[in-house]
């Protein structure tokens, strides 16, 4: 019992240092932030709607999921404000139930895609996710269309009726973005469900900020996943069409590490829009502001004992395994904060078995019981010393639960997270030892690999921040006055004239024509961004000549959505390739990043630029192209060595 109160105790100090300095972390991140950017505009969710929607593929794996995937998917159908979107489905041809449901949907609406994949059931989350990517290339090239972001969610989520436009907004300035997912709040009886909501508040509120501040590398958690469609692209071209790693049980976090070394960046957005009216102790889970997915976990022990252990088996060992220790100093930290659970875990259930054996020691020594037990600590000694520092990390680390998941949940439920720790702690403990059984067992052939699925009796829930906002997206109107839109140009208000600008049909006469380019020509010196992003995205929708300077300049805007539209815009304009050279001619480094990106997302566009390469007056885009991305480069020599 010494020995093994050394060890515990031993670990508990290293693992409590290495979180304190994420706690410190976080605190000086928070005060940073409010220093640094006090000034600085606050994103709204008006901004969000201005940036020109992008076409997103949704990928949604499900095994035995026919409970929840109609309840799931009909969710973001009916409050998600977004249009331009596909929700891919993948089943299982031994999974008629979840076939039904989805078929259900599918009748009904037409952004319902599903997605049947060869093998049986069960194979491997990853495995249903490559065959789901397989069907959006093939609906791409079916169609002739092109996705520009590609987002995970699993069949459990509730999805926030706004994340979709925060992936449109952000994506492509950043390659991957990762939005919390939480357990939805319920009745405090439910201990084990509740110790999910405990572990990802203090996770997602502040570990994982801070790690991509040291290091860049953010954990996926395998939903509420935006990708820019370029990230695939890539990967596609190191290493074919299994974007997603089989040979692990956390695809998600394999890929995350993977992105990571190719080079692009990943960031994880906590966000709350400006403009909401809640108090500043409002929790996050009562705010409709705070962009977030949300799901019930497993409430039962059993079943949360096995995700764990799932979760375990792929950070802890396949990782570690698969991939060993590469990296810098601060990945390498990274790793062993992720790894560490698996001995933090099980050294826990070590540490109630020693607390069992001190209070019975305390029973005896003060004569309440009939048997004495031997002394383990020595007053004064280093031992006594020892665990003395780690009781303080361990009240310390209290204190954080309840910060963390006050914030997310309240008062009340941070101070009740104190006691569910013990859950908690047993459930990690089973987990990890049951985690060393297993994979013991598959290195030594006796199991294989498969997706050991979370069963999701709970059902699909409701957003605990849900209010009756209509979130129907804008139909334009096939015959609209015109000259009434043009009038409306006048206005003083800015929501009356952007409702203006989306009323402009292509086809006007030429004097029509003639007043909406002289209008547009001057909203672009507008000191509302709103306006100026506008005039980017109908331009690119008109598509008419005259408005080719406008968006040369837009280029050019301080704001990124203006920015982002024009890019897009000049895409869509006739004779692309001639104002792509002229805005390479002239860009500096920002434009000429955001140029590349926008060109990598659209594979359709793609093609046309690389036939006009070689042209001469394609020199400098020839030259940038090809020095600067990898897509476009292989693409190019694939394209010379056919011609």
């Amino acid at each position: 019992m010494l020995g093994l109160t050394w060890f515990v105790a031993m670990v508990f100090l290293l693992s409590g240092c290495q979180d304190l300095i994420y706690d410190i972390g976080a605190y000086t991140l928070r005060a940073y932030r409010r220093i640094a950017f006090r000034n600085r505009e606050r994103l709204t969710l008006e901004k969000l709607r201005t940036r020109e929607q992008q076409r997103i593929a949704v990928m949604v794996p499900a095994w035995n999921e026919g409970e929840v995937v109609a309840a799931m998917v009909n969710n973001i159908i009916q409050r998600v404000e977004y249009r331009n979107y596909l929700v891919f489905v993948g089943t299982y041809p031994n999974d008629a139930a979840t076939q039904n449901a989805v078929d259900r949907l599918a009748k009904e609406f037409p952004q319902i895609i599903k997605v049947i994949t060869p093998k049986p059931g069960p194979t491997t989350k990853a495995d249903c996710l490559n065959n789901v990517y397989k069907m959006i290339k093939q609906y791409e090239e079916r169609h002739d269309v092109n996705f520009d972001i590609i987002v995970m969610h699993d069949a459990e989520d509730v999805v926030h009726p706004h994340s979709f436009l925060l992936y449109n907004y952000l994506i492509p300035r950043v390659d991957v973005m990762q939005l919390p997912i939480l357990p939805l709040p319920t009745s405090w009886r439910k201990l084990v469900h509740w110790s999910y909501a405990d572990e990802f508040s203090e996770t997602h509120m502040k570990d994982v900020p801070v790690r991509e501040k040291i290091s860049g590398f953010v954990p996926y958690a395998g939903t509420g996943t935006g990708f820019s469609r370029r990230v695939f692209r890539t990967l596609e071209q190191i290493g074919g069409y299994k974007i997603f790693n089989e040979d692990t049980m956390t695809e998600d976090y394999s890929m995350s590490k993977r992105i990571r070394e190719t080079g692009f960046t990943s960031i994880f957005v906590n966000l709350v829009l400006a403009g909401g009216d809640d108090k500043w102790y409002t929790p996050l889970c009562k705010r409709t502001a705070f962009i977030a997915n949300w799901a019930y976990f497993p409430m039962d022990f059993t079943r949360a004992v096995r995700q764990k252990t799932r979760w375990i088996i792929g950070i802890s060992l396949q990782e570690w395994e698969l991939g060993g220790w590469s990296g810098s100093l601060r990945i390498k930290e990274n790793l062993l904060k992720d790894r560490k659970v698996f001995v933090a875990a099980g050294t826990s259930l070590l540490g109630y078995v020693l607390l069992a054996y001190f209070i019975v020691f305390a029973l005896g020594d003060n004569n309440v019981i009939s048997f004495k037990l031997l002394p383990i600590i020595d007053v004064g000694s280093k031992l006594q010393r020892l665990v003395m520092v780690d009781t303080f990390f361990m009240f310390f680390r209290m204190f954080q639960r309840i910060v963390f998941v006050g914030m997310v949940y309240g008062l009340p439920a941070g101070l009740l997270s104190v006691p569910r720790l013990v859950v908690g702690n047993i459930i990690n403990g089973l987990a990890a030892f049951r985690a060393l059984q297993a994979f013991a067992r598959a290195r030594q052939g006796k199991a294989a690999v498969r997706w050991d699925n979370t069963l999701h009796v709970e059902g699909v829930g409701e957003l605990p921040s849900d209010d009756a906002e209509d979130r129907r997206a804008m139909v334009r109107d096939a015959n609209p006055d015109v000259d009434a839109q043009i009038l409306a140009f006048e206005s003083r208000d800015v929501w009356e004239v952007i409702h203006a600008m989306e009323a402009i049909p292509r086809a006007v006469t030429a004097k029509q024509r003639t007043e909406v380019v002289r209008a547009f020509y001057e909203f672009v010196e507008s000191r509302e961004g709103k306006l100026r992003s506008m005039v980017a995205r109908i331009s690119g929708y008109l598509a008419w000549e005259e408005l080719a300077p406008p968006l040369l300049t837009l280029l050019h805007d301080k704001d990124w959505a203006v920015r982002a539209n024009a890019a897009k815009g000049l895409l869509k304009q006739p004779n692309f390739d001639r104002l792509i050279e002229a805005a390479f001619v002239d860009a500096d480094i920002y434009v000429r990043d955001l140029l590349v990106k926008v060109i990598e997302q659209d594979s359709i566009k793609q093609d046309a630029l690389i036939q006009a390469l070689d042209n001469d007056y394609m020199i400098t885009t020839r030259t940038v192209l090809l020095r600067e991305s990898l897509i476009l480069r292989t693409r190019y020599d694939k394209f010379k060595e056919a011609t």
